[in-house]
């Protein structure tokens, strides 16, 4: 019971020694937990470390009030255990996944062990398990390479920067943000395996890397007979290749990655591999794909004859998935909306799973109801073969109700009564019981976290690239707010009445104001936009000055909450570097990700991870800002026109390098990505809050509009 006694003195460390531990067998073949009390001690039974973690992760929700969360934790020092009631419960749900690939990259790139540490405690406490775990696979690249006859450079050419590994495991790029240095590959090897330990300690099933054919660019030079296929430019930043499986050198180069792997982290049974990932195979055809197929199983089978090929439903071909035995395969469905398409997944096991996040970002949403109606036995009453539930954000550390409900109902197996549930959140969030906490909580179920708001992410007006006719921040955003302007106003009220100093509320607070500052800076750029149109040159310069104001004051209160700051990003991605040229490195991915993404001349992703941060928000958005208001400016005093009727348009924004502003803007971009000037960081205290709201309320009531039209997006409950 290590791994139980190590978790206690962690999160409850005043209760060491007063728990008693029961392994029970599982039952109907489903894992099993229960809480009791035996001879005045309370008593944690399940028929796995794991399981005991989950009741242990039941007994602090319910009996000690915790809350346990990314956003703000409220904890307290308790004396004594108290005695629960017996509880049994039955996990349906075989597997319980945790994170994409993405997760590692916008949010986990610059976690240290004490930070994961942490991570994998809450994942054992809300049992789940089956975390991907591919820190360090840069390590087995490396080693892969090296013995394939690449050089150091060469090796450590083909491995991404810190801050886009996520997407070279996923095969999309190579080498951006690169080289890596040779003193990351050996920490995060070290790193990677003590993540592993920790997760196979408590039982999980990790995800390892798979191999699917994807090789280094330089890997046409060196095997020059090899079928090795480049393919198309992905979001324009380079090319990447794959050996084509069917060719003798795809054995010879999975070979070598499978001893590598199991030489450094060992072989654990479940293993990644997408292949053609958001590309496409060299042949079409079901001869050609089954024939894939049976390579990469037939290499996972050869290295370990009990492995499951786990597939993501984002690029899945029914040819290949077909063509191997179907309890060889899991597929996670990363939306949760693929079944009726795939008449559930052609009867193969699959796990029905949240994305909910995309790039990190911060906006207010998430469908409440739907969570609350366990999606997973919904699922399982037309398709038998679901077999697992999962969260797979693209970024964590946002929205901390509507994971704080994912993550009970991971392990669940009915219907939750949410405004109970609400009631109950509240109170280990704040602790305390407040009816004032409890109707603010009710206005955002019935207007924020209400249904069809899953997928709906709606942009930042603060960080989008200023124009006259924005329609959105990042790819797969729009600025569609689902809910009267002055339902936060109303929020924050009643908030701002309860009386709790948890962190969790402070943070709530902050949260609701961040998104009411957000929402009111689209409403007066409307205004400042249609004064533009209309030649009206004061008005113009009035509500300009107005807007710089409140982005000036949005800043500032961004750097009330440490994580919400650009300098807290940098200063941890700096941390890893053991040289002055590291650390410059490692700021440079970190700036680049959260901006520009990719491509300085030409980028497609421009502000898809957009965050509002303070420091960010002070000494990027904001300058772009005001880069863009002054031309306007100039433009109106001069009686010149400025038009955006022809530009070119991508993802509903105009490109990189539209026209004569946008491209001298993007040199700026650039220049700021490779800087290390430090950022100011300013210092928001809890008062500042209470500022905002009396500054800003009335405003936002004066222009609170009804909800319009939706966009077609956000009534199917996702985007395409």
């Amino acid at each position: 019971m290590q791994a139980i006694k190590g978790l206690i003195k962690r999160i409850v460390p005043e209760l060491d020694g007063m728990f008693d531990f029961e392994i029970i067998e599982k039952q109907n073949g489903k894992e099993v937990f229960e809480l009791d009390s035996k001879n005045g001690r309370p008593v944690l039974r399940g028929d796995s470390q794991l399981s005991i973690a989950a009741a242990l992760g039941y007994y602090v929700k319910k009996y000690l009030k915790f809350n346990i969360s990314w956003c703000g934790n409220r904890t307290q020092r308790i004396d004594k255990a108290p005695l629960p009631e017996f509880y049994h419960r039955e996990i349906e749900q075989t597997y319980r996944t945790y994170m994409n690939y993405c997760t590692h990259s916008y949010s986990c790139a610059w976690w240290d062990w004490r930070r994961w540490e942490r991570e994998i405690d809450m994942m054992a406490l809300n049992g789940i398990n089956m975390p991907l775990a591919v820190t360090g696979v840069e390590a087995v690249w490396y080693k892969t390479l090296l013995e394939l006859g690449f050089s150091d450079l060469e090796s450590r050419s083909f491995l991404a920067g810190p801050g886009f590994l996520a997407w070279q495991w996923m095969t999309n790029l190579e080498g951006h943000g690169g080289p890596l240095p040779k003193s990351w590959i050996d920490c995060h090897e070290e790193l990677g395996k003590k993540i592993l330990n920790r997760e196979l300690e408590f039982g999980m099933k990790p995800i390892q890397q798979g191999f699917s054919g994807f090789v280094p660019m330089l890997a046409k030079e060196k095997f020059p007979e090899a079928n090795i296929l480049v393919k198309k430019t992905w979001n324009n930043i380079g090319t990447t290749a794959e050996v084509d499986p069917t060719d003798p050198l795809f054995d010879k180069i999975g070979s070598v990655f499978f001893e590598k792997l199991r030489e450094t982290f060992g072989l654990h049974g479940f293993y990644a591999a997408d292949p053609f990932h958001e590309g496409f195979p060299p042949k079409e055809g079901k001869e050609y794909l089954n024939e894939v197929a049976h390579k990469i199983s037939g290499l996972f089978q050869r290295f370990d004859p009990d492995h499951i090929w786990v597939m993501q439903s984002w690029s899945l071909r029914k040819d290949i998935l077909t063509a191997i035995d179907k309890d060889k395969v899991l597929v996670l469905d990363l939306l949760g909306n693929m079944p009726d398409d795939t008449n559930g997944f052609y009867g193969y096991n699959f796990v029905s799973a949240n994305l909910h996040n995309f790039g990190a970002r911060m906006a207010l949403h998430g469908d409440l109801p739907l969570q609350a109606s366990n999606k997973f036995m919904t699922v399982k009453e037309k398709y038998p073969n679901v077999c697992g539930t999962g969260i797979m954000m693209e970024g964590i550390g946002q929205n901390p109700v509507f994971y704080d409900l994912c993550l009970e109902m991971l392990c669940y197996d009915k219907k939750v009564d949410l405004k109970a549930w609400l009631k109950d959140y509240t109170e280990r969030r704040y602790g305390v019981k407040d009816k004032n906490a409890e109707k603010a909580f009710e206005i955002l179920l019935d207007k924020v976290y209400c249904e069809k708001t899953d997928f709906v992410e709606r942009g930042s007006l603060i960080c989008s690239r200023p124009s006259v006719a924005l329609q959105g921040t990042g790819p797969m955003d729009d600025f569609f707010v689902h809910y009267p302007e002055s339902t936060l106003a109303e929020v924050l009220e009643l908030l701002l009445k309860v009386d709790s100093d948890s962190d969790g509320y402070k943070y709530d607070v902050a949260d609701v104001t961040r998104q009411m500052m957000s929402n009111y800076a689209l409403s007066l750029y409307t205004r400042v936009a249609e004064s533009f149109k209309a030649k009206n040159k004061e008005t113009f310069k009035a509500l300009s000055a107005e807007l710089l104001e409140l982005i000036e004051d949005f800043d500032k209160l961004l750097s009330f909450r440490p994580e919400w700051t650009i300098q807290k990003w940098i200063a941890d991605a700096r941390s890893h570097g053991k040289t002055q040229e590291e650390s410059d490195l490692y700021e440079y991915n970190a700036r680049m990700q959260v901006t520009l993404w990719g491509n300085e001349q030409a980028s497609l992703l421009f502000d898809y991870a957009w965050k509002e941060w303070s420091g960010l928000v002070g000494g990027y958005y904001a300058v772009r800002w005001q880069k863009f208001l002054k031309m306007l400016e100039e433009k109106l005093e001069k009686g010149e026109e400025y038009s955006e009727d022809n530009l070119e348009i991508i993802e509903r924004r105009f490109s990189w390098r539209a026209n004569a502003f946008y491209s001298d803007l993007a040199d700026w971009e650039s220049k700021w990505v490779h800087s290390t000037e430090p950022i100011p960081l300013k210092n928001a205290d809890f008062g500042f809050i209470r500022e905002i709201l009396g500054k800003y309320k009335a405003k936002v009531l004066s222009h609170s509009k009804e909800v319009g039209e939706a966009p077609e997006q956000f009534l199917k409950g996702q985007f395409e």
